[in-house]
């Protein structure tokens, strides 16, 4: 009987001659089907609060590893300023993918129309508010090293999208002869296993094979292994969630940032390897989302305490959550976000800073409004007793100083007058 209690021994396609025994699939479908089980126990009694907040911070998840799984680096350092048009995208290299402003639009447009309304409701809010630089294709056409390629890499996205979508599609035939499906197996993510089976003879998702150059040197040629171009594997975590969901209707419909991985892609993989794989990356989704939902109910609930004064019509804890879960936004971008005039976005800005929620920072010569973490908040008001404590305790000693010397020029005068 298998320890389910502990990891797995990990196998590498590399180093093993023969498939992986089959307890050591079933432990790892075991630990991810619990964590999926308890993510969506969680979401099917979610307050559309928590909802609003987490669909805002899935939303970024999603976009910032879809520019960094598409060659943009460091996506996460650069993204809150890009995507509010205060900076363009940092070390942008040939090997891209497509550009940052096409990748990031065909996501929001794709989650506009989730079957999930809080997701859905979210993701048309923050597109309205994209203000991300959308001339990165456009320009480079008349930059002097524009690529040739470049104008097949503009429907790269939408491609990519139409391609996810033709793989998930349910085959005709619904049987396999793949060991990694046991017969009578009751696992929750089968549809996850297809995707990713399919995916891996798609000549669109599979890893690329390795080229090389020949470089003449005067010791002889050199052969240096190029860049590849990263494939697009954010459109099927966009589509995987959905596609689990057609087979378990109590699913929420969610994409699953980071649930399909290269790795598991690799066509040397044995069947059960690849779906121990594919268990694991699901499993580390699922905690990640569960970490996300935890994140959301404790901001909410901090949210609430601060701003019990504020009418119940007021859009303010509206704007904290977006805030709080996706992160930084311009004014302007404030305002095409929840349709609300420019003094009506300052009058929301002020209740939030008034309730130590959010403040107002500058990047360049642009204003910009960030939530504050409880901790923030937290610091100010101990330094202020601290400075308060500091203060009483300074008084205090002045007032005996100043009584003292009362006191010694009231014996001075007194012993002056008995002389």
């Amino acid at each position: 009987m298998p320890d389910f209690s502990d990891p797995s021994t990990r196998f590498h396609p590399l180093r093993s001659d023969e498939d992986a025994p089959i307890e050591t699939l079933m432990a790892a479908r075991v630990r991810a089907a619990l964590t999926w089980g308890q993510l969506q126990g969680r979401l099917a009694h979610l307050p559309p609060e928590v909802a609003h907040q987490f669909c805002a911070a899935l939303a970024r998840l999603l976009l910032v590893e879809a520019l960094a799984g598409s060659g943009f680096s460091g996506a996460n350092s650069w993204f809150s300023a890009w995507f509010a048009g205060l900076e363009p995208v940092p070390d942008a290299t040939a090997h891209v993918a497509a550009p940052a402003s096409l990748i990031a639009d065909t996501l929001l447009a794709e989650l506009s129309l989730s079957a999930w309304a809080p997701l859905a409701d979210t993701a048309t809010q923050i597109r309205a508010a994209a203000h991300f630089h959308r001339g990165e294709g456009t320009h480079a056409q008349h930059h002097p090293q524009h690529h040739p390629q470049q104008d097949q890499r503009e429907d790269a996205p939408a491609v990519a999208v139409a391609e996810a979508a033709r793989l998930a599609e349910p085959p005709a035939d619904d049987r396999t002869d793949d060991p990694g499906d046991e017969p009578g197996d009751d696992w929750p993510l089968a549809a996850l296993d297809r995707l990713h089976r399919a995916a891996a003879a798609s000549p669109h998702f599979a890893p690329t094979e390795r080229s090389y150059q020949l470089l003449p040197l005067p010791a002889g040629p050199v052969s240096f292994e190029q860049t590849r171009t990263a494939t697009p594997l954010w459109a099927l975590d966009l589509l995987a969630g959905p596609l689990i969901a057609r087979s378990a209707p109590a699913t929420r419909p969610l994409p699953l940032p980071g649930a399909v991985r290269a790795e598991a892609l690799r066509p040397e993989l044995w069947p059960r390897e690849r779906a121990i794989l594919t268990a694991e990356a699901a499993g580390k989704t699922a905690q990640r989302l569960s970490d996300q939902l935890d994140a959301a109910h404790a901001s909410v609930r901090d949210m609430q305490e601060a701003m019990t004064v504020l009418r119940s019509t007021s859009r303010a804890p509206l704007l904290y959550r977006l805030l709080a879960g996706f992160g930084p936004l311009r004014p302007l971008q404030i305002e095409k976000a929840l349709g609300v005039s420019k003094n009506g976005v300052r009058d929301l800005v002020t209740a939030l800073v008034k309730a130590g929620l959010a403040e107002r920072a500058a990047h360049g010569h642009h204003t910009i409004i960030r939530a504050l973490p409880r901790a923030h908040r937290a610091a100010p008001a101990a330094e202020g007793e601290s400075r308060s404590v500091e203060t009483s305790t300074d008084a205090t000693f002045a007032a005996f100083d100043a009584a003292m010397a009362d006191i010694d020029r009231l014996l001075a005068r007194t012993g002056t007058a008995s002389e």
